[in-house]
């Protein structure tokens, strides 16, 4: 009886459901990538560095405090016999609050303070343009593996058929209406579905390992033998969208061509903008720079007198850097040439965005035109297989017709499936290229 449970458990014990959603996948992704979240903490640092840029513009107040003890005292004897005068105090302190203010730098820290808003806003780009990269690799990924899904259940399907058309050859030559050469052929036929039903079977599961690296998905174990439902003898069964929904779902989207705003061109734009401040705010350095200071200490001793006092100070200073032995002329130069540098970058980045938007778009259109063609070739070539089977049995064609038909009835199923993953493809990539922020729901 034991031994009855176990078998009869093992009969009925079912593969291990994975699914997945387009829409999980982009968000999972999001919230798990290491990237992205380098991208985000990119933009925390120079948002620090901002904060300290912005502080040097504003007046800086401290708390002064001094403490010093003298071992030996200046003296001095007014005459002979007379006692020495001491000179102050062995413990000397004070203590007060001091302020210091640029009145005057030519704008310099001003403009450093600017040029770290843009090398943030750059940053913010950059995250962008990060969120977008990986929109398009987990959407690729997934339709890789919708791809593999769909490939593999059609083999599925015409393995299928060639076990029902083997049975039907088999039970003919035991009638004797068929050969020993047709049920060798038919078998053939069968074994060659079963090693593609493999070969699929393998590129579904490498497909698969790659979406789930992007979604941060390490649970499953048993993906060496992955399949779409209702196919038997697979350890995984997945549940994606299916490839025709998502084609329909991308097909009602309007992608515009990519502006100056695309979020890899906007980056390198103000990466040239922030070197530009750079640049002026070095270059004022070489003029006067203009600083404020005052303080109020609690001071003692006030001299020889051993009494506190309350010492108020107030003053300026002017500095003037000589060219000799002064490096801002170099600096200055240096960040005009990385502005420079980047709006070229920029300029070439733009020129080859909108070449490969447009090769793509010549692409996608011509592949929704094969689209057509291969909805056509998989409608006959479906009807010249079910003919060739019909004659076959009527002893009007061989059963090596019958293979080819049904060979190429698959070829052009698994060809059109190509041209759609293909048309998925071309709509990620203009998405990726025109910088459009589409994730929540097509």
């Amino acid at each position: 009886m034991a031994i009855f449970i176990f078998l009869l458990c093992c009969l009925t014990a079912q593969a291990e459901q994975f699914e997945l959603s387009l829409q999980n996948a982009e968000q999972q992704t999001l919230q798990t990538s290491d990237r992205l979240k380098a991208a985000t903490l990119d933009v925390d640092v120079v948002t620090e560095q901002e904060g300290a840029g912005f502080a040097a513009i504003l007046p800086r107040l401290s708390l002064n405090a001094s403490y010093t003890y003298l071992s030996t005292l200046p003296s001095l004897s007014v005459g002979p016999g007379s006692p020495n005068i001491t000179f102050g105090d062995h413990n000397n302190y004070s203590v007060g609050p001091a302020l210091n203010y640029t009145l005057w730098d030519t704008l310099s820290s001003l403009k450093s303070y600017q040029a770290l808003s843009k090398l943030k806003e750059s940053r913010q780009q950059d995250r962008i343009g990060t969120e977008l990269q990986l929109l398009f690799s987990v959407r690729a990924a997934y339709v890789r593996v919708q791809l593999a899904l769909e490939e593999l259940r059609l083999v599925n399907g015409s393995l299928d058929l060639a076990y029902a058309q083997n049975k039907d050859v088999s039970n003919r030559f035991h009638a004797g209406a068929a050969t020993k050469l047709d049920t060798v052929l038919s078998s053939r036929q069968v074994l060659g579905f079963k090693l593609q039903f493999q070969q699929k079977q393998a590129d579904l599961s490498a497909a698969l390992k790659d979406l789930l690296a992007l979604i941060g998905n390490k649970d499953l174990k048993n993906i060496s033998q992955p399949g779409p439902p209702g196919v038997e003898h697979v350890s995984l069964v997945l549940q994606l969208d299916p490839l025709a929904t998502t084609l329909s779902q991308l097909g009602r989207l309007e992608i515009s061509a990519p502006t100056h705003q695309q979020p890899q061109i906007r980056s390198l734009q103000l990466l040239a903008e922030s070197s530009e401040r750079l640049a002026s705010a070095q270059t004022a350095k070489l003029f006067p720079t203009i600083q404020l200071f005052a303080s109020t200490t609690l001071a003692y001793p006030n001299g020889p007198v051993l009494n506190q006092i309350n010492q108020n100070t107030i003053g300026l200073t002017l500095s003037l850097p000589l060219y000799l032995g002064d490096p801002t002329w170099h600096l200055a130069a240096s960040k005009r040439l990385e502005a420079e540098s980047a709006k070229h970058r920029a300029a070439q980045l733009k020129t080859d965005i909108n070449r490969d938007f447009s090769k793509a778009r010549e692409m996608l259109d011509s592949l929704r035109e094969q689209q057509k063609l291969a909805a056509q070739d998989v409608s006959q070539s479906a009807e010249a297989a079910r003919l060739y089977y019909s004659s076959y049995k009527a002893g009007k064609a061989n059963l090596t017709d019958v293979e080819t038909a049904n060979n190429q009835a698959l070829q052009s199923k698994v060809g059109a499936a190509r041209i759609d993953a293909q048309i998925l493809n071309q709509m990620i990539a203009l998405m990726a290229l025109s910088g459009e922020k589409i994730h929540e729901s097509f």
